[in-house]
């Protein structure tokens, strides 16, 4: 099923106050990470959120793969504090700088990975934000079966992806993922072969063949990014 963005609220950007009140937990990290993270804040984390508000569970575990320098971790964990988040990436560097904005009361652990073999512990819900497509057709398949596998009942997969379309929208996100590939902008280099972008309905019918309940919710944004998100939930008794 794919679902009108337009009834999931709109997507002004995220308010002040968070964005300082996150930003400052990275006190310790270098003046390269904050700029990125304070990007990440402005001008994504809000429609990423709005997706999340509504569709994860309000408790238990939550795994974040593919967690960079943890923001999203941060704010899902700030909504409800029966929340515990555990963050996998394969880059040390962000990793590090997770780990030192986390405070001793948080129940929140990250963890560096290859995000393509890590353990999947039992859970109520895993977040993948724009990760999917450095991995190769295979090594996503794996990993979302992976997910369904260790997901509990009625627990829930977030995927954020590229889609593609409109095409000018696509050409331009696979340039720049392309040039941050080329770069390691995300660490150690875990793209297969090139960039691996699925079809809407292809991918629709790959998560369902193996188990899942589907919505797809386009982005909606100006920025020049055709990104998508599939809302995975595990059926009962599965």
């Amino acid at each position: 099923m794919i679902v009108d963005s337009r009834k999931n609220g709109n997507t002004k950007a995220m308010p002040f106050r968070e964005v300082r009140r996150v930003l400052g937990l990275y006190v310790p990290v270098s003046i390269h990470d904050r700029l990125a993270i304070l990007a990440r804040l402005i001008f994504c984390a809000r429609p990423i959120m709005q997706i999340l508000e509504q569709h994860l569970p309000e408790r238990g575990l939550m795994l974040d793969i593919g967690c960079g320098y943890g923001v999203i971790s941060h704010l899902v964990s700030s909504q409800c504090p029966d929340r515990t988040i555990i963050g996998i990436d394969m880059s040390s560097r962000r990793i590090e700088a997770a780990r030192r904005s986390v405070s001793q009361e948080k129940n929140m652990e990250f963890r560096v990975a290859d995000i393509r073999e890590t353990q999947i512990p039992r859970c109520e819900a895993v977040i993948m934000i724009d990760i999917l497509s450095m991995l190769s057709y295979q090594a996503q398949k794996r990993l979302v079966s992976r997910c369904y596998e260790n997901l509990r009942s009625g627990g829930v997969l977030v995927i954020k992806d590229t889609c593609k379309s409109p095409y000018w929208k696509y050409a331009y996100a696979y340039f720049e993922d392309m040039i941050k590939t080329k770069l390691r902008v995300f660490g150690k280099e875990i793209t297969e072969h090139s960039l691996k972008y699925w079809d809407v309905s292809e991918f629709m019918k790959l998560l369902g063949e193996i188990g899942f309940h589907v919505s797809a919710i386009p982005l909606e944004s100006r920025l020049p990014y055709p990104g998508v998100f599939y809302v995975c939930q595990k059926g009962d008794g599965r």
